[in-house]
């Protein structure tokens, strides 16, 4: 089945199944389970890798995603602005934690989850967490990856191979001079010269950014969006080098692809030799239209450490994936992620351009190692004063666990925000944040906080819940590939080039085993 012929078949059925669903909702059996050589769960960095890396080598695959498509168009207005927040920033939910105001239910782009301690976000859509983050694109020291990874992942071999991989797909390139000099960055410039003063060494962080598009953003040729502070719904302009707009781009391009958009997985089940993959084929409400099932041979869990972990422990404990690890769950992390705000210096504009552009490491840290980066903060302060604000990481222990309420059908997280290992990285990032403030008289600290986690990692740790190239222990061809295989902490650097470089790895190794 070619993935042309195989998309014109899949619309023929979802016609068929949402024209049923104005009566009766069929049930899942009422129609034969599509077939299918290789099926990703999730169109993120992972899923994108792995579309395009089956392809080139010719393996036809099905992407199943829960979200929507997020077209630029020339006009501008794609997404949701904080001027005017709508569902379109929010997955399925009335609320969103950046504005206060009730917003209507909609397949938005963030997924907003509460744990019993945090609010853990990722992205929702063709394209996953990079319609959403800040686009920065950092390999670890070999030192930090180690202490993530131990044994289990070579770091030479990720830095010679893999990461260089990576970069050739996601094409990141850092702030060039004249945006850097531009009004719009004064906050950029700001951060450079305070941290500098607290003997730091800032630098302009590799992104997945198309800075002529930012150029032309500042000219008034684009709608604005990152030069004010407009990217964690999606940036308008088109400046983000999104992998819808890239990476998957380039696999739909072979027509090996076919790309199944509002289609969520809520089942995996062995099936003579294969995989009995259920879901739920939604509309622009959330409501449930259809039912398709595909019948798969191989299966690539790319849906990230939140939509990963959840499926799996849901179908552990369900009876569908019975051998699945007691692993499978555990090991969930949020990178350590704490959100600063520092003011009291000098105005430095009200918009603030982003993304995140600058990075400043305290490798001298009395707790642990801190990498901030600074990223837009254009809420003025109370007493007129500047502000600056950046995203802290360091490393923590990975003990975030995920348990099955039969009650509910659903998958909770728990996350022990006040153990050893939390507090001591506050600490961390608080020791930071105040070397930054001495070296700065008149400034302090308005915030420091964990409540929200941009990178969420873990649930189905490489080397305990899988095999040490994805593989599920208990079940040949099924490969977890995204985030859910970081430990909780990557190393105190954004994980989006580290996943993408593990995808590619693990993709790789798996096609030996298809094409054997």
């Amino acid at each position: 089945m070619s993935g042309r012929n195989g998309l014109s078949r899949r619309r023929f059925l979802t016609g068929v199944a949402a024209g049923a669903a104005i009566g009766a909702l069929p049930s899942r059996s009422a129609f034969a389970a599509e077939p299918v050589k290789a099926l990703i769960i999730g169109s993120g960095y992972a899923g994108s890798v792995a579309a395009l890396r089956l392809a080139q080598a010719g393996v036809d695959s099905v992407v199943l995603e829960r979200g929507r498509r997020w077209p630029i168009a020339a006009q501008g207005g794609t997404f949701a602005t904080p001027a005017a927040p709508d569902g379109r920033a929010s997955w399925l939910n009335s609320w969103s934690p950046f504005v206060p105001q009730q917003l209507d239910v909609y397949p938005g782009v963030l997924e907003a989850f509460r744990t019993n301690s945090v609010i853990a976000l990722a992205g929702a859509g063709v394209g996953g967490g990079s319609l959403v983050n800040n686009a920065v694109m950092l390999k670890p020291s070999q030192e930090a990856f180690n202490r993530a990874f131990g044994t289990h992942v070579d770091f030479d071999e990720m830095s010679e191979r893999w990461y260089t991989r990576a970069r050739a797909l996601i094409g990141p390139a850092p702030m060039p001079d004249d945006v850097y000099a531009s009004s719009y960055y004064t906050a950029a410039r700001s951060f450079t010269a305070e941290t500098t003063a607290a003997g730091l060494s800032p630098y302009r962080a590799d992104m997945a950014v198309d800075w002529q598009a930012v150029r032309e953003e500042a000219a008034g040729n684009r709608e604005p969006s990152l030069i004010i502070a407009r990217s964690i719904w999606g940036a308008n302009s088109g400046a983000k080098h999104s992998v819808d707009r890239t990476i998957l781009a380039a696999a739909e391009a072979t027509g090996r692809v076919a790309v199944e958009t509002l289609t969520r997985v809520v089942d995996v089940v062995p099936s003579g030799g294969r995989y009995l993959v259920g879901c739920e084929r939604i509309d622009e409400s959330g409501t449930v239209v259809a039912r398709p099932e595909f019948s798969a041979e191989h299966v690539f869990f790319a849906a990230g450490s939140l939509g990963t972990s959840r499926l799996l422990v849901r179908a552990r404990a369900r009876g569908s994936l019975p051998a699945l690890r007691a692993s499978v769950g555990r090991g969930w992390g949020t990178n350590s992620d704490r959100q600063t705000v520092r003011v009291g210096m000098p105005w430095n504009n009200p918009t603030q351009g982003g993304p995140s552009g600058i990075v400043a490491q305290d490798l001298d840290n009395p707790y642990e190692p801190v990498t901030m980066i600074n990223f837009p903060w254009p809420v003025p302060t109370p007493d007129g004063t500047g502000a600056l604000a950046a995203l802290a990481m360091t490393t923590c222990a990975a003990e975030g666990c995920f348990t099955y309420d039969a009650a509910t059908d659903g998958v909770s997280l728990t996350w022990p925000a006040t153990s050893a290992s939390a507090t001591r990285a506050t600490q961390a990032v608080t020791a930071t944040v105040d070397r930054i403030n001495a070296a700065n008289p008149g400034t302090s600290t308005l915030r420091v906080n964990a409540d929200t986690a941009s990178h969420t990692l873990g649930g189905v740790v490489l080397g305990k819940a899988c095999a040490l190239d994805g593989r599920l222990y208990g079940y040949d061809n099924l490969y977890v590939i995204d985030s859910s295989l970081i430990p909780g902490t990557m190393a105190a650097v954004p994980p989006a080039l580290t996943v993408t470089a593990l995808a590619d790895r693990c993709v790789s190794k798996a096609l030996t085993r298809i094409l054997a």
